[in-house]
C-alpha cells in the first residue's frame, strides 16, 4: 500500500515533468542519427544521477542524522549538501 501511495504522490506532483520527459525523449529518438549511442548516454546519466542521490542520502544520514524538518538549519545544510553532490556528479 505504501508503494501505491508513493506512486500517487509522484504522479500528483511530477506528472507534467514526466510527460515532458517522455515527449522530449521521443523527439530525441526520432531525430538522432545514432540511437544506441543516445540510449547509452541516457542510461549513464540516469545511473550517475541515481548514484548521486543514494550517496547524498547516505551522507546526509551519517552527517546530520534523520531530519525532523523543524530546525531551519537542517534544511539549509541538506539543500547545500544536495547541491554539492549534484554539481559533483553533473560536472564530474
Amino acid at each position: 500500500m505504501q508503494a501505491i501511495e508513493l506512486l500517487r504522490r509522484i504522479l500528483k506532483h511530477y506528472s507534467i515533468d514526466i510527460a515532458l520527459a517522455v515527449v522530449f525523449m521521443l523527439v530525441a529518438f526520432a531525430y538522432v542519427y545514432d540511437q544506441p549511442t543516445l540510449l547509452s548516454a541516457i542510461a549513464r546519466k540516469v545511473a550517475l544521477a541515481s548514484a548521486g542521490l543514494v550517496y547524498y542520502y547516505i551522507t546526509r544520514v551519517l552527517k546530520v542524522g534523520f531530519i525532523d524538518w523543524r530546525d531551519p538549519y537542517d534544511k539549509v545544510y541538506t539543500i547545500a549538501l544536495l547541491i554539492y553532490i549534484g554539481l559533483v556528479f553533473a560536472l564530474g
